[in-house]
């Protein structure tokens, strides 16, 4: 069985060509999907304008949201191989993915919250404090969707016979980097324009 799977998915073992044949498939439904990621920003491109402050946190909160994610991602993946969800409620696990996340985005949404609400009061920002709660409140709700993301694609890969060791990062990524900048972008331009 473990020959089998040889030739069904890439190991440290395969050979190059095979290799680049099962990774390079999933590298461009990537590029298709940062496309999705970009146009969640360029559907914001005047609120950037006009509070140009905001460029500055987006990658603050996708890296953040992101990593979050790949920490659910490596666990779950890990998981899964070593037989752990054998006889484990799942729903449980993904749920506590999912507080994991939003705990951990509460903690770094109010630093990067501060932060935000130090940058736009040394300019003389009207809207310190706003931003900073709306970076908060993305960070939190990005984070606990990076949380279950993590949990829950490898899981959906696996019942859909994908490999989730090399495809479950690009659905991550995009589900990150969506969330985290259209939840920020979006509250700004609700709250603040």
């Amino acid at each position: 069985l473990a020959l089998a799977g040889f030739w069904l998915f890439p190991r440290l073992a395969t050979p190059l060509w095979r290799a680049f044949r099962f990774r390079n498939p999933w590298l461009l439904v990537n590029l298709l999907t940062v496309f999705v990621a970009a146009a969640v920003v360029g559907y914001f491109e005047d609120t950037i304008n006009k509070v140009v402050v905001l460029a500055v946190f987006l990658p603050v909160l996708g890296g953040q949201s992101g990593n979050l994610g790949c920490q659910a991602l490596a666990v779950m993946l890990r998981g899964m191989t070593l037989g752990e969800l054998r006889g484990t409620g799942v729903a449980r696990l993904v749920s506590k993915e999912a507080l994991l996340g939003l705990l951990n985005g509460l903690v770094t949404g109010a630093l990067a919250g501060a932060a935000m609400y130090y940058v736009v009061a040394r300019d003389g920002g009207d809207d310190a404090l706003l931003l900073g709660f709306i970076t908060l409140a993305a960070m939190a709700l990005s984070c606990m969707i990076a949380g279950l993301s993590g949990a829950l694609i490898p899981l959906v890969l696996k019942r859909l016979g994908a490999d989730p060791a090399t495809a479950s990062s690009i659905f991550l990524t995009t589900m990150t980097d969506v969330v985290s900048m259209g939840s920020f972008l979006g509250l700004a331009a609700w709250l603040v324009l």
